[in-house]
């Protein structure tokens, strides 16, 4: 015989009720408009330096607008180009919690260079309406992660666990 928390059950069918939104939501992405996934008052931040540099003339390497109206004029300023080179990796769904993460690439503008990609991240918290309250895309450079390893490693202070 098990026991539940009777306060607790419902709570609990309430996030498998949100989560099944938002993978119904994310299963019909493409033909849904800005309009209808975004919040009025929907908080959206992008942190694209790694892939954009400062194309976007962000203030510390990010860009944050606040309202439906700012953020439908930035996705749709922005959204083809990271439509174009993404490739979403792994959906990470809890409640009215989405965490997309994947990688980016951005065409090179010199012949003969490669593409580089790199790390992406977007993350979204719905609102019980189906709409998107707050989303942050970020490309994560790893640059100064990898120099803080071969640094450690040339030190002798990497240590094998």
């Amino acid at each position: 015989m098990s026991t539940v928390k009777a306060d607790w059950q419902p709570e609990s069918e309430d996030l498998a009720l949100a989560k099944d939104m938002v993978k119904s939501i994310l299963g019909d992405w493409d033909w849904i408009s800005w309009n209808e996934l975004l919040a009025f008052d929907v908080v959206l931040s992008l942190r694209m330096a790694p892939v954009w540099g400062d194309d976007l003339q962000t203030v510390d390497g990010v860009v944050r607008v606040v309202g439906r109206e700012d953020a439908v004029r930035l996705l749709r300023r922005i959204y083809p180009n990271i439509k174009s080179g993404l490739c979403i990796i792994t959906e990470i769904l809890s409640g009215y919690d989405a965490i997309l993460l994947g990688s980016i690439t951005r065409p090179s503008t010199k012949e003969g260079e490669c593409e580089k990609a790199s790390p992406i991240v977007i993350c979204m918290d719905f609102n019980s309406e189906s709409e998107i309250q707050v989303m942050t895309i970020a490309a994560i450079d790893l640059q100064p992660l990898a120099d803080q390893i071969r640094c450690a490693a040339l030190n002798g202070t990497l240590k094998a666990v």
